[in-house]
């Protein structure tokens, strides 16, 4: 397919496009328009005034997301520059594990993450600090009054769609063996309180790992996943643990979260024969002290790569995934037209055909309505929704058709699914005759 000529900022031409979302691994063009992605085709027309990098021979993907990092530049004091450590990467997002808790959070989502060209998110520990003592206090929760559940959920619930959940870290330095076990609870309870992800650091834990992960639901993050200390997925005959499996299977996600120490070559090879693989690949970006490298997220990508987890594969964890775990994807967009039909307006429609409609409303009168309220509608109209939010929205209609019209539970709880919404395209010539009848059965559409 060829596109049409249209004016574009940039064009890459001749590269081979790898985007696991869109199923598609081969030669593409692609073209660009104010920061955004305006078309994709096997050969986009160039204007005269238009950019053009020929890319041949080199991977395009979409862009890298890395779910583990720390962002908190100036605010903590092993958190990287965003812009210096991802742009140059390809990352295009970064997501902050914990740099900030509920008392220090404002200046990170003011100005620091503001100031940077990278899509910044983050996850709040559950420390009232974040990591800011860990360089005086060693680990942030030894005394366990620097959590405070409410105040934490609360922040949370204050900032949908900057604050994706709750972070802990379960390591030996960061909490005290007599105290891992109720940060835990409290990590758990402000996690639920605000409806949200808990992203736990498994890591060198002083629980066993199967504990931590009974604590962990589908969604939740399991960071550091595949590191090699004592508490490892693997038990000592290499195999996986079959809790660490169970975990995976009932949706938690396994997050690498490289860091340079926390994740080990042997157990990631021993896990990819075991068909056990990464949900998503972060690095855990930070300052590392002189004996420590940490590593971008193309870096990564190449290693796991080498290691042997295919190609489609380390680009799906380090981008489609990534999206899919934070709810940014497609399958997650809602699009209500209405929730009762016309009939039930008639003292409505009778107004707008005795005012605004008097003189008829014909094919011309829709066309003009659909272009001021559907093309012509802009983002002031739409509302971006968390999960919380997408949750709300679908649950009005329990009302309507479970109480009101009697639909199963069942049946309603269905269209959760994407493949129930993706099966429904085959039945649009269908509608359009059942609109065609209902428009001859009301007179609601004539030319007057």
């Amino acid at each position: 397919m060829t596109t049409t000529p249209t004016s574009y900022d940039l064009i890459l031409t001749g590269g081979t496009l790898l985007d696991p979302g869109q199923g598609i691994h081969g030669r593409r063009d692609v073209a660009f328009k104010d920061g955004l992605v305006a078309a994709v085709a096997e050969h986009i027309e160039a204007e005269p005034d238009d950019t053009i990098i020929d890319v041949t021979g080199k991977l395009i993907t979409p862009g890298l997301i890395d779910l583990h990092g720390h962002f908190y530049h100036g605010g903590n004091g092993s958190a990287v520059h965003p812009d210096q450590n991802c742009l140059s990467a390809g990352t295009t997002t970064g997501v902050d594990a914990g740099s900030a808790g509920f008392l220090n959070y404002q200046a990170m989502r003011d100005y620091v993450f503001p100031a940077h060209q990278t899509r910044l998110l983050a996850f709040l520990h559950i420390s009232a600090v974040g990591l800011a003592s860990n360089r005086v206090l060693g680990g942030g929760l030894h005394d366990m009054r620097v959590i405070d559940v409410d105040q934490t959920a609360d922040a949370i619930k204050s900032n949908p769609n900057f604050f994706f959940g709750v972070k802990v870290r379960m390591h030996y330095n960061a909490v005290a063996p007599w105290n891992a076990r109720e940060a835990m609870k409290l990590a758990r309870k402000a996690a639920d309180q605000s409806g949200t992800k808990l992203m736990v650091h498994v890591s060198g834990t002083p629980l066993p790992l199967p504990e931590v992960l009974e604590f962990l639901g589908p969604g939740d993050i399991s960071t550091h996943a595949f590191n090699g200390d004592h508490e490892s997925i693997l038990d000592r005959n290499g195999k996986i643990r079959p809790e660490a499996r169970a975990a995976a299977d009932r949706g938690v996600i396994m997050d690498v979260a490289h860091a340079g120490v926390h994740c080990d070559t042997e157990v990631v090879k021993a896990a990819l024969e075991q068909d056990f693989f990464p949900d998503t690949i972060s690095t855990d970006i930070h300052i590392p002290p002189p004996d420590r490298t940490v590593y971008l997220m193309n870096d990564l990508v190449s290693k796991f790569h080498a290691m042997g987890l295919s190609l489609e594969g380390a680009i799906s964890a380090s981008t489609v995934k990534p999206a899919k775990v934070l709810g940014l994807g497609p399958d997650d967009a809602i699009v209500t037209v209405a929730t009762d039909g016309a009939e039930m307006y008639g003292s409505e429609r009778e107004a707008m055909q005795a005012g605004r409609y008097a003189a008829g409303f014909g094919a011309d009168e829709a066309a003009a309505a659909v272009d001021e309220h559907l093309a012509g509608a802009d983002g002031s109209h739409v509302e971006v929704l968390d999960e919380i939010g997408r949750n709300r929205i679908f649950n009005l209609g329990y009302f309507t058709w479970v109480e009101q019209q009697g639909v199963d539970l069942d049946d309603f709880e269905t269209r959760r699914d994407q493949d129930f919404w993706q099966d429904l395209h085959g039945l649009a010539p269908v509608w359009d005759a059942m609109i065609d009848e209902f428009n001859a059965r009301t007179g609601v559409l004539h030319t007057g």
